[in-house]
């Protein structure tokens, strides 16, 4: 454990100090605001990585995941700045009983929101997503698959800047279906104010996200995961955003003793944003791979 510990965090300082040595502010830089499968891991490695690249495209696969995502978005603001969100996004299965398993995702924003100036930030911690999704174990020969529960939006933000200060709650859902190589479906998931601090903007949004892989070989795919979001209470014509793009990506082995992981590139430029929103984004991905057996919170 101390070894995966140690591997985890060297290669996230290596890519983390070139971003940030990247990032450095000049005059003017970019601103705004599955079913169970069989364990890959019982494989060789050679054999386990087509099984465990079409696991890792599957959001609510039966295995531990640990998401390092990293959103470099352009052109946003007067001064087209750019703004970076890492997500930290830890999924994790559990056994509920005989029939269906309990998959939890989390996404832990850290910020740096640029101000609408020429130069200045603020860093910080955005609200944080806690989403359940119960999913059935067994559906056939697995060819499709489900998922749905509730979705918390939860106001942690620790500046104005980087998040609303309304508690949001309601439902989420995904399915997708995996035929031969591909993964494709779609997640979404819509928030309301539950309870809004005395004076602060009550909460009415949602996202949907739509996924599709193909799963070359030896670990390598190609996807697109285009992420819609709305805000409807925005005036009209500033409620949606609209990306269109993709990328490709690897999974990798690093030996026995070392959990693989799926790497990711993609770009997007937004066809629909509202006024001052980013222009683009660039989203790197680390994603921690270990592929065991749900937690037992039952019989």
């Amino acid at each position: 454990m101390k070894r995966i510990f140690t591997f985890i965090i060297a290669t996230l300082f290596v890519f983390s100090a070139g971003s940030l040595y990247a990032q450095k502010d000049t005059i003017n830089p970019g601103h705004h605001a599955q079913v169970e499968h069989p364990s890959p891991a019982d494989a060789a490695p050679a054999e386990a990585i087509p099984n465990l690249a079409k696991a890792a495209a599957n959001p609510i696969a039966n295995m531990i995941s640990l998401p390092f995502q990293f959103n470099f978005n352009f052109g946003v603001g007067d001064y087209d700045r750019m703004q970076m969100v890492m997500n930290f996004q830890p999924v994790l299965p559990f056994k509920l009983n005989k029939t269906w398993n309990v998959i939890t995702r989390t996404i832990i924003p850290v910020m740096k929101q640029p101000l609408n100036a020429e130069t200045g930030n603020t860093w910080g911690v955005g609200n944080i997503s806690f989403n359940t999704f119960f999913v059935p174990k067994v559906l056939g020969n697995g060819f499709f698959t489900y998922g749905f529960g509730p979705s918390l939006n939860i106001p942690t933000a620790s500046a104005p800047e980087l998040g609303g200060d309304a508690f949001g709650i309601g439902p989420t859902i995904v399915f997708l279906f995996m035929p031969g190589d591909f993964v494709v479906g779609a997640t979404g998931a819509a928030w309301w104010s539950y309870k809004a601090p005395h004076g602060a903007n009550g909460l009415n949004a949602m996202f949907a996200q739509m996924f599709a892989t193909w799963n070359i070989k030896n670990g390598w795919f190609i996807n697109s995961t285009p992420t819609f979001t709305a805000n409807f209470n925005a005036p009209d014509g500033e409620q949606w955003v609209i990306p269109a793009g993709g990328g490709f990506g690897k999974v990798q082995h690093f030996g026995k003793h070392y959990p693989p992981i799926k790497f990711m590139l993609q770009y997007y430029t937004n066809l629909v944003a509202p006024t001052g929103a980013a222009k683009g984004s660039l989203i790197f991905q680390m994603v921690y791979l270990f592929p065991h057996k749900p937690k037992s919170t039952g019989k």
